[in-house]
């Protein structure tokens, strides 16, 4: 009895699953390859060539022609649907992630005090520090 594990489902572009990805919900978006190769900085074949290596795959068309208008199918619309929000999140990926790691190297304070003090002397000095140091987490205890 093998012990090797199923074989995995075979893509053209295994190396890189989100190009073909990016160029459908572009040109869903756009309603035209050369438009889709124009906001992705790609030429058009390229794209077609993504597209087709998509539609092979999934084994569906995703297109079809509405007079010069490409118009996604109803298996494209619900492909559109589940790849859009994935493409848009992995897009802005790394400019949430340096917001984030900004927020890390601000740090955190903590300041422990009684409620007297909270109340009367901290709230000009919380405000001064809190306008040079709009990144760091502060914490009254």
């Amino acid at each position: 009895m093998s012990t090797r594990p199923p074989p995995s489902p075979r893509f053209s572009y295994k190396s890189d699953r989100l190009k073909p990805l990016r160029a459908f919900c572009q040109t869903v978006r756009l309603g035209s390859v050369s438009r889709a190769a124009e906001a992705l900085f790609v030429s058009q074949p390229a794209i077609s060539l993504q597209l087709q290596a998509l539609e092979r795959e999934l084994g569906v068309p995703l297109f079809e022609r509405s007079g010069r208008r490409l118009v996604p199918s109803r298996e494209g619309q619900l492909l559109y649907e589940m790849a859009q929000p994935l493409v848009e999140n992995l897009d802005g990926l790394e400019a949430r992630f340096r917001d984030k790691v900004r927020g890390l190297d601000a740090g955190e304070l903590n300041i422990a005090a009684n409620s007297s003090t909270i109340l009367y002397l901290l709230p000009k000095i919380v405000e001064r520090f809190r306008l040079h140091h709009p990144d760091v987490r502060l914490t009254l205890h």
